[in-house]
């Protein structure tokens, strides 16, 4: 089974801003917040350096979202092979 990259030019994702003062949620309003699906809009948090690191595998995609396919190739090597 091969997974489409998540680098191929027809997949779009963003970083979302805080968007709230430090005293919310301790991030600056500019500082990234979220990595977000340009399709669907799911999301998963950014964690910092003691979390652990957010990847586009993480993100819950829509049971319909034409990008619910797309892994990196670490993921698609250890769990899918």
């Amino acid at each position: 089974m091969s997974l489409r990259s998540f680098s191929e030019p027809k997949t779009h994702f963003e970083i979302v801003p805080s968007g709230s003062p430090p005293s919310v949620d301790g991030l600056a309003i500019s500082e990234p917040k979220y990595l977000q699906c340009s399709e669907c809009g799911a999301r998963v948090r950014i964690d910092g350096p003691e979390g652990h690191k957010t990847t586009i595998d993480n993100l819950p995609h829509d049971r319909d979202c034409p990008q619910r396919g797309v892994a990196s190739r670490y993921y698609e090597e250890r769990f899918v092979r």
